[in-house]
């Protein structure tokens, strides 16, 4: 079986190519022993910078445009501002790291979320969206999503904690589902990836300690991605299957 036949084999390659940026980074980290959080996040830009510079580069040589990746313009909905109030929500939990804020600190944090977001969405939201469409839409939304939420495994490398991490897996899913789920309704990837870089932003910027503030804020977090996610889903399949049924019915 060639690999360039097989949708679901080059999504699972695909998964392992996104955890080789953080892995390089986090290994040049450790082996350096650098603790500044400004020079951290520089280094993890330019290794999500590498990555989305061979993910573009993959794309180019894909029998696919630019534009079938999801590279198109998307319209403002209503259930954005569902999406806009859900992440508005986390500062409630306060700011973290309140004796380091600096423009430097804050510039680079940026540069990190934006890269990352840009760079997971193009594989997760790009690649893998694409080429597992070819098995259906709901495989590369379930198949993309789960592939998502088993790459935060990673985490566990890094000495993060077992229970933390199996949390993440869980949200990284429910994130991974709705946006498979954008993707699909808007047939754009660039919502995804502003959404990605903006949560990311505001987790870093309000993660602290695990209290029940913190924990609630959470909890409700992943009720609204199982409420828009069973939104999109009936919305992409299920009334489009009852429509179906309803004019093959008419034809009887």
């Amino acid at each position: 079986m060639k690999i360039k036949n097989s949708p679901i084999l080059l999504s699972i390659l695909f998964t392992l190519l996104a955890l080789v940026f953080p892995i390089i980074s986090g290994a040049i980290i450790t082996v350096k022993n650098i603790n500044s959080l400004s020079t951290i996040y520089l280094i993890h830009f330019a290794a999500f910078t590498c990555g989305i510079l061979v993910t573009l580069w993959i794309m180019k040589k894909s029998k696919f445009s630019l534009q079938d990746f999801g590279f198109r313009r998307f319209k403002a909905e209503a259930w954005m501002v569902v999406i806009v109030i859900s992440e508005l929500i986390a500062f409630f939990n306060g700011l973290t790291h309140k004796d380091s804020f600096s423009v430097q600190y804050v510039f680079t944090l940026l540069l990190f979320v934006i890269a990352v977001g840009i760079c997971e969405e193009l594989i997760f939201r790009g690649l893998i969206f694409k080429y597992l469409s070819a098995k259906g839409l709901k495989i590369a939304i379930l198949g993309s999503s789960i592939l998502f939420g088993i790459g935060h495994l990673a985490n566990l490398a890094s000495g993060a904690d077992l229970v933390m991490t199996l949390l993440q897996i869980t949200y990284a899913f429910l994130f991974g589902l709705v946006c498979a789920e954008i993707v699909t309704k808007t047939k754009s990837i660039i919502f995804p990836i502003i959404w990605h870089a903006t949560h990311d932003f505001i987790a870093f910027m309000t993660d602290g300690e695990p209290t029940v503030l913190a924990v609630s804020i959470y909890i409700i977090h992943c009720m609204v991605l199982i409420g828009l996610s069973i939104y999109f889903w009936r919305a992409l399949f299920i009334k489009k299957d009852a429509m179906k049924l309803k004019n093959t019915e008419s034809y009887v």
